[in-house]
């Protein structure tokens, strides 16, 4: 019988010590797997294949008052967050929350790995432990995203497939499947597996669409024109997190998949209001421009109406959000604690959500608190 919830985080993050789990990585790559190192200051550090030395990072430290983020020195053993499963159970307990999801800020740590064949043998071994070990504790309660490859389709394919048949509830992309920062017409075999697996799609922090182009276009300006990412028009006033799903919308993704659905984890909403309107003020204001010089199509909807539909968001401490919840449909919003960031409120979520959610109505509360996550990642099965 599916479990009942009261208070579900969409968006947790494990910042875990790579001992815990390259045990899983293939014996001939143990020497290059991750590995803890101590920094000067005495806080940890991960580095992979001999390179740079991956800080923990004073912001993934929660419970730890703000004025004194900076004289942190963090480590594994003292952050919370890090430690064991059960640990991380009898924290959640301390906060209220009942079940997370989990995302590993891991993607670009392991994609220092000096050859294809190491980055996915790390992505496997990652994925396994996290499945088989971690969750297995309490598969109802700590509920992580699996990762996928950005080494291409082929491989992102192959692991989406392989994530389905271990049990995963969700996968996070990092960068559109194509393992590049824009849509291409070989993504689709990816949207339509994801489909027909009924397999929910995540991002956290809108990262798919950086590091390159927008989109395929099929012309190039003049150097007369200074703007050279033509969607940077539409988003000259607001955050960049509708980007990805607006790239989304003008290669034509959402038009070919009415099932498609994706959620956008930790891009707070109290933007969207303004944001909206000032997406489809642009599209009518640039459009044309846009289109003769480089070739973009026309959309067959309004970009806001393309955010409103299918795309789901996450929110952490938000109460702009909350009241103007309606300007994108508190049927999309799924509240975080961002658990074990700075950023989190842990211990003290149910004081902060009582305080963002005063006057709110209890179905709709109960909606971005539990429903939506529940709904999304299919945890009533």
């Amino acid at each position: 019988m599916p479990r009942t919830y009261r208070l579900i985080s969409a968006d947790s993050h494990l910042d875990l010590n790579p001992d815990v789990w390259t045990h899983r990585v293939a014996a001939k790559w143990r020497d290059r797997a991750p590995k803890r190192v101590k920094m000067p200051n005495g806080s940890d550090a991960v580095v992979i294949d001999g390179g740079e030395p991956n800080t923990i990072g004073v912001t993934r430290s929660v419970g730890v008052a703000h004025k004194d983020l900076a004289n942190q020195v963090p480590t594994f053993e003292t952050g919370a967050g890090t430690g064991t499963p059960e640990q991380r159970l009898r924290e959640q307990d301390e906060d209220g929350v009942e079940a997370e999801v989990l995302y590993s800020q891991l993607q670009d740590v392991l994609r220092q790995a000096k050859d294809d064949e190491l980055y996915l043998d790390l992505v496997r071994a990652y994925n396994d432990y996290l499945i088989e070990e971690y969750a297995a504790v309490a598969p109802d309660r700590l509920i992580p995203m699996a990762l996928i490859p950005t080494t291409g389709i082929d491989d992102a394919l192959a692991e989406l497939e392989r994530c389905a048949r271990l049990g995963y509830k969700g996968v996070a992309l990092w960068r559109f499947p194509n393992g590049k920062s824009r849509p291409t017409p070989e993504d689709d075999r990816f949207w339509g597996a994801a489909i027909d697996l009924d397999m929910p799609l995540t991002n956290h922090g809108g990262t798919v669409g950086k590091g390159g182009p927008n989109l395929d276009y099929t012309k190039h300006p003049g150097e007369d024109v200074h703007v050279k990412e033509p969607l940077d028009y539409l988003f000259r006033f607001t955050p960049d997190h509708m980007r990805p799903a607006v790239q989304m919308a003008f290669a034509g993704v959402w038009d070919r998949f009415p099932k498609l659905e994706m959620y956008w984890a930790e891009t707070m909403a109290g933007w969207f209001e303004y944001a909206l309107w000032q997406l489809d003020d642009h599209y009518d204001r640039y459009m044309n421009m846009i289109h003769t010089f480089w070739g973009v199509p026309q959309l067959d909807r309004k970009p806001s109406e393309y955010m409103k539909d299918r795309n789901y968001w996450g929110f952490l401490h938000d109460p702009v959000a909350v009241k103007r919840r309606d300007c994108i449909g508190v049927d999309k919003l799924m509240w975080a604690s961002d658990f074990a960031h700075a950023a989190s409120d842990w211990p003290h979520s149910l004081e902060v959500i009582d305080e963002d959610f005063a006057g709110v109505p209890e179905r709709e509360r109960q909606m971005m608190l539990v429903d939506n996550c529940v709904r999304y990642f299919h945890l009533d099965r």
